[in-house]
């Protein structure tokens, strides 16, 4: 076999991996007497350089795509498994919260109304209430430091000991004492949470009181002015455990009303970034001075919406508003 033999049957088997077209035109150019055989193969080699473009550019923008969609996937899952997280942190918040109002109906010494309006991340807010005796109702707002799973666990376990405590204890102040020293034995994350507890005498309109860093609940009375109810807060639960909390005292006339709230009202922002704050808070209770605890939280609650129109909400907002109408008003029922 002559040089230029091998030359064709090396052509030949170069062509036979070109598409249909390619090679008949090839195949025709060696069957030219004048054909140039290193022409060809030169153009076949320039087809075969094409063609391996774009089938790298081909196999690229494959692997592109398959890069995307797993992009896609892994974020759906990470999205699919933070949402799951929320929804059970969520329902962690809930669960021990009461939802039935009016939740004493045998009862016309006292009214109460609670409620919370989530903001978008969940928080670690708690408002509670229980009858610790026939006289006594002891209640409770608290707000945990941070968001998510964490806070919602650490105020669950927060309630969870307070209602503990309160049922050997009658002094809040030491209930709080006790709350905190077992908060700080485990507490890893440096978790901690302001709390208002108060339990009112519904006979004489007494509160005892112990505040563990929270904002000081107002007292609204019956003639339309407003006060914070005295007394500092000492530190937050969870943070030194041998805080003493002193328990206070005050005295609620009939048709007054104590607000407790978390600071999401008060920190609300609007546009501008501006607080709603502690003043226009006072000034939107004066106006419901005697009215129903229902009215008076979601006249609080609305107020707070305008404020902050379309910003988003950053914190979660809390009320509890209890109104002591006074041993008489029990009786003339009893």
């Amino acid at each position: 076999m002559t040089a230029s033999d091998r030359l064709r049957q090396a052509v030949l088997s170069l062509a036979g991996i070109l598409e249909a077209g390619p090679r008949a035109k090839i195949l025709a150019a060696l069957d030219d007497p004048d054909g140039d055989p290193v022409e060809v193969l030169e153009e076949i080699a320039q087809r075969l350089r094409v063609r391996d473009a774009e089938q790298a550019k081909l196999l690229g923008d494959r692997n592109l795509q398959l890069n995307l969609a797993l992009d896609v996937l892994r974020t759906r899952d990470r999205m699919a498994a933070k949402q799951a997280e929320w929804d059970f942190a969520a329902s962690l918040q809930y669960s021990g919260l009461p939802q039935d109002f009016p939740p004493f109906p045998d009862r016309r010494e006292f009214d109460l109304h609670a409620g919370m309006v989530t903001a978008k991340e969940v928080g670690g807010d708690l408002y509670d209430f229980f009858l610790l005796a026939p006289e006594r109702l002891g209640f409770v707002v608290a707000d945990a430091a941070g968001k998510g799973l964490p806070a919602a666990i650490f105020i669950t376990l927060t309630r969870t000991l307070l209602r503990a405590a309160a049922e050997k204890l009658e002094q809040p102040g030491e209930c709080l004492r006790i709350v905190n020293a077992m908060l700080c034995i485990d507490n890893p994350s440096l978790m901690f949470t302001t709390a208002f507890y108060g339990v009112l005498d519904t006979q004489t309109g007494e509160i005892v009181y112990a505040n563990a860093g929270h904002n000081p609940p107002y007292v609204l009375s019956a003639g339309g002015k407003v006060h914070a109810l005295a007394g500092a807060g000492a530190l937050a639960l969870g943070v030194m455990e041998d805080a003493l909390y002193p328990t206070q005292r005050a005295a609620l006339a009939p048709g007054d009303t104590l607000v407790c709230y978390t600071d999401g009202v008060t920190e609300a922002v609007d546009a501008s970034g501006a607080l709603y704050g502690e003043p226009r808070l006072a000034a939107a209770l004066a106006c419901y001075a005697g009215e129903h605890p229902t009215e008076v939280l979601t006249a609080v609650v609305a107020d707070v919406d305008a404020y902050i129109a379309l910003t988003p909400m950053a914190d979660d907002v809390t009320l509890l508003v209890v109104r002591y109408n006074g041993a008489k008003a029990g009786a003339a029922t009893g």
